[in-house]
């Protein structure tokens, strides 16, 4: 069944509605795809990579984990019209996504053998894999196929990602770019409270996307993820591992797709 939420269905909405805002209320791996922000407004954690992995359809996928906050990091990016984020089910672990789209021969980093919480059971596949101690970076790997990730081929500037969502915003319809969307700022304290995880598609059909995540804490925000996504491009990202208040904010653009949730 399809993990990709086709935004098709709802194109009879966007010609009643000029926008649809909320319902429910580089590094060298990944060049031409997405920038990491650079901005004197907000400093940003570092994040150390654990796995850059290049799959031969063109998606990007990276591992990592926050070296303030400790929270945990999965960033996929990819283009429209070629592919989708393989990494969808959020009720896995990230070490078990890493496992489920990874073949054996590429080795686990040794840090995300601590990622699931204490009490978890060791995965079986772990008994046939290679731990490294450095960063892994694997290219021109075969696209895994599993129940774990998207049947769909490519995503098109109408779809959305994240099913179940707090939030989803589409572009017009044909014409991405005839709608506007404001700058926009979507907080856990909306959506329930204080969560685990922060889930955010951002994708870019009309020139300009930038794409910003928070967690809270001591009473300030802190941003711990911030790029640029290139035009005619997507990125997926789930941040976190602890209860925090987070948000997730969205610079004003014309023709781009918002979709996310908090979980946890």
């Amino acid at each position: 069944m399809a993990r990709v939420l086709s935004g098709r269905a709802l194109l009879a909405v966007l010609v009643v509605l000029p926008t649809l805002t909320a319902w429910n209320a580089a590094p060298a791996s990944a060049a031409g795809v997405a920038g990491p922000g650079v901005y004197a407004d907000e400093p940003v954690d570092r994040d150390v990579e654990l796995a850059r992995l290049g799959y031969r359809n063109g998606v990007r996928v990276v591992f990592s984990r926050d070296e303030v906050s400790g929270d945990w990091g999965l960033r996929q990016d990819g283009e429209m019209g070629r592919n989708v984020p393989l990494a969808y089910d959020d009720k896995q672990s990230l070490l078990q996504t890493y496992l489920s789209i990874t073949p054996k021969s590429v080795p686990v980093p040794r840090a995300l053998l601590s990622e699931p919480p204490a009490g978890t059971p060791t995965p079986p596949e772990l008994a046939y894999r290679t731990i490294a101690a450095s960063l892994v970076v694997a290219d021109d790997l075969t696209v895994p196929t599993s129940s774990a990730m998207s049947a769909a081929a490519t995503m098109t500037c109408w779809d959305l990602y994240w099913n179940s969502y707090n939030w989803a915003e589409l572009p017009g319809y044909p014409n991405p770019a005839s709608v506007w969307h404001p700058a926009k700022t979507y907080y856990s304290s909306d959506f329930g409270g204080m969560k685990m995880y922060s889930y955010s598609y951002l994708a870019n059909c009309g020139g300009y996307a930038r794409h910003r995540i928070y967690y809270k804490s001591a009473g300030d925000y802190y941003k711990h993820h911030d790029y640029e996504v290139a035009y005619g491009h997507w990125q997926a990202v789930k941040k976190g591992s602890v209860h925090r208040y987070r948000k997730v904010h969205y610079d004003g653009t014309s023709g781009d797709t918002r979709n996310g949730k908090y979980v946890g």
